[in-house]
């Protein structure tokens, strides 16, 4: 009944990230959407494994070790399925990721290692071959900053 449950949650989250991108981006056929260029924003983002280099709060304070959960290696694959693990190479979250159509949002849909469902939009502020910076409002409440440079 758990995994049943699970599931549901799974499917109904992914079916919020499908209308939330859908709504966000072009309602041109695909037929008629050119293909993305390259170096475009979902390109740039799958083309490496990103490793956290830093957090930092609003005042560019230095945050990490109070923000330890941002920090890791991600990897985002172009078919749209992503992993977060730790430094020490363990599995802490999987699923689903899509950007906004103008590259300005990443979304994320998943479970973590222990299985519990989330769903998560941050604000891209850097994205590109060499950084990838994007700023998140902590479970505290504070707005922070984490970076990101290709392992």
């Amino acid at each position: 009944m758990k995994n049943l449950l699970l599931s549901n949650t799974k499917m109904s989250l992914l079916t919020i990230l499908s209308v939330a991108v859908f709504a966000l981006s072009s309602c041109k056929k695909d037929d008629d959407k050119a293909p993305e260029p390259a170096g475009s924003p979902s390109e740039i983002l799958a083309s490496v494994t990103w490793k956290s280099t830093v957090v930092k709060d609003q005042t560019g304070k230095d945050v990490t070790a109070e923000n330890g959960g941002y920090v890791g290696l991600a990897k985002y694959d172009l078919n749209g399925n992503f992993e977060i693990r730790g430094f020490d190479g363990a599995l802490r979250s999987s699923g689903q990721w899509a950007l906004t159509a103008d590259g300005k949002k990443r979304m994320l849909i998943g479970t973590t290692a222990a299985g519990a469902a989330f769903s998560r939009v941050v604000d891209i502020l850097v994205l590109n071959k060499s950084l990838f910076t994007y700023r998140i409002t902590n479970p505290q409440g504070v707005v922070v900053d984490v970076e990101h440079i290709p392992n």
